[in-house]
């Protein structure tokens, strides 16, 4: 068990270079779209994002899941070449009719969609540089699947590369304001497209499987719908501020979201993306769930001390993010429950593997459709009162809602240890700690030295009230010196 930990550990370190230069590449550019475009055309970008995230899941109608669920048991490297050329061939068909369709909504209702006019060369960028975009899923995943986290990380970080250099062209030196986002977006897909070609050479075989793909979208079909959910469930909300208070409003409530998220990209994806792979790829291994409870209990107290630290320093990032602009320091008091229910939803997506292993994925399409139907209700309800921090409590509820009931799924079909006294004793600390926050996090760059000294003492507390022993410290310390090695 120790060695599958140790890889698991060394892939999410390497899968975590890769998200981490993605949001360092957002905290460059996000200066820049602050500095070129207005408080509302930003609003309108964080708009547009979720619509690329809604159209990211539609797009292979869940095909892409069952591709990774079906890839290690193809009986042979052919089968696999063909498996990866049917589901290439219908997800890139699906991505384009729906991010067509996408593109025509947008040209001719943008604005009581979105209440801002969008130009028709910003609504042809979206849409082709969106496309291009989701073209790159499928070989990243096939590296992943591959245990080549360390070609895929090489790949992603020169798209980063990419889209740093061209929005710093066509937004600081030729000027094209809120236009120059989506023309930087769209060359910087269409290159590292171009360059993952070769993958497509190397392991392709032009054999459609129609029988594969059937039972993959069976399969997929239901965790698609979950996953609309999922994304109606965190990003519905933008829509829902832009819609009762106004767009630079929503782009607050975008930033601040951005800010927090920081934890999902570099802790949360990096750990699920090692950990998916190789639960699927070793389910049927009686170590598999070891190495689960294991994890899951490592996993939640990384997520408490890492969104600690992002709450206690939230108001510099956001600072860094926005040029300084004071407008988006309001945001800052909505962060720390912005990162409880990423930790929520992190643990939730964790509870859905061992589903996702004996094949319920429609116990999880029926969860996660009742909380997205509770999130809009609740968003309904209190944004046009409290605005985003409304938001941020509904969204906070309700993933605790879904993480709570998938948990209790899961126990049905395997052994999962959960310290639950533990874990509270957990999140009362971060609970104290968070408040304690508040009395000194009012100002960007002061207290500086307070700040420090709480997150200290947080993690000092962990070890005081047991919720970290000793000697999993030891174990930790020797698993990282291992994979240093």
């Amino acid at each position: 068990m120790i060695d599958s930990t140790k890889t698991i550990f060394k892939q999410t370190s390497i899968y975590g270079i890769g998200n981490t230069l993605r949001k360092l590449s957002g905290i460059i550019i996000l200066p820049i779209i602050n500095e070129y475009t207005t408080n509302a055309e930003f609003g309108v970008y964080t708009l547009l994002e979720t619509i690329f995230i809604f159209t990211s899941v539609v797009s292979g109608w869940g095909v892409k899941s069952g591709f990774d669920r079906w890839y290690n048991e193809m009986p042979s490297q052919s089968e696999k070449r063909s498996l990866f050329f049917t589901v290439s061939l219908f997800n890139y068909l699906v991505t384009i009719l729906f991010a067509i369709g996408i593109g025509l909504l947008l040209y001719f209702f943008s604005v009581p969609l979105l209440r801002f006019e969008l130009s028709a060369k910003v609504v042809w960028l979206f849409t082709a540089g969106g496309i291009l975009r989701l073209f790159q899923d499928l070989p990243f995943s096939l590296l992943r699947l591959m245990h080549k986290a360390k070609e895929q990380t090489v790949y992603a970080s020169f798209n980063v590369l990419l889209t740093i250099l061209f929005t710093l062209w066509f937004m600081s030196v030729k000027k094209m304001g809120f236009d120059g986002i989506y023309m930087a977006l769209f060359w910087a897909h269409l290159i590292t497209f171009f360059t993952l070609i070769p993958i497509f050479y190397r392991h392709v075989k032009f054999s459609f499987r129609a029988v594969y793909l059937k039972e993959m979208i069976t399969y997929g079909f239901p965790l698609m719908i979950s996953n609309i959910l999922t994304v109606v469930l965190n990003f519905s909300d933008r829509h829902i501020i832009n819609h009762f208070q106004s767009t630079a409003e929503s782009g607050n409530f975008g930033l601040a979201f951005k800010v927090a998220n920081l934890l999902d990209m570099i802790f949360v994806a990096s750990f699920l993306t090692s950990f998916t792979y190789y639960y699927l790829q070793k389910m049927h291994d009686p170590e598999s769930m070891m190495v689960f409870n294991k994890l899951q209990r490592y996993f939640v107290i990384v997520l408490a001390v890492a969104g600690f630290g992002i709450i206690l320093f939230a108001g510099e990032i956001t600072w860094i993010v926005s040029s300084g602009d004071e407008y988006y320091q309001e945001g800052v008091k909505i962060i720390p429950f912005i990162i409880l229910g990423l930790i929520f939803g992190g643990l939730r997506r964790l509870f859905t593997l061992p589903l996702n292993k004996h094949k319920k994925t429609v116990v999880i399409s029926k969860i996660m459709i009742i909380a997205g139907i509770i999130n809009f209700e609740l968003n309904i309800l209190w944004v046009p009162k409290y605005g985003m921090q409304g938001a941020a409590w509904s969204t906070a509820i309700v993933q605790l809602f879904a993480m709570i009931w998938l948990y209790f799924e899961s126990v049905k079909y395997e052994k999962i240890t959960l310290r639950i006294k533990n874990t509270i004793v957990l999140f009362v600390l971060w609970s104290m700690f968070v408040t304690a926050s508040f009395f000194i996090n009012a100002t960007p760059w002061h207290n500086l030295h307070w700040k420090v000294l709480l997150g200290v003492a947080f993690s000092g507390s962990l070890i005081v009230f047991r919720v970290i022993d000793p000697k999993e410290i030891k174990e930790a310390k020797s698993m990282v010196l291992k994979v240093l090695k």
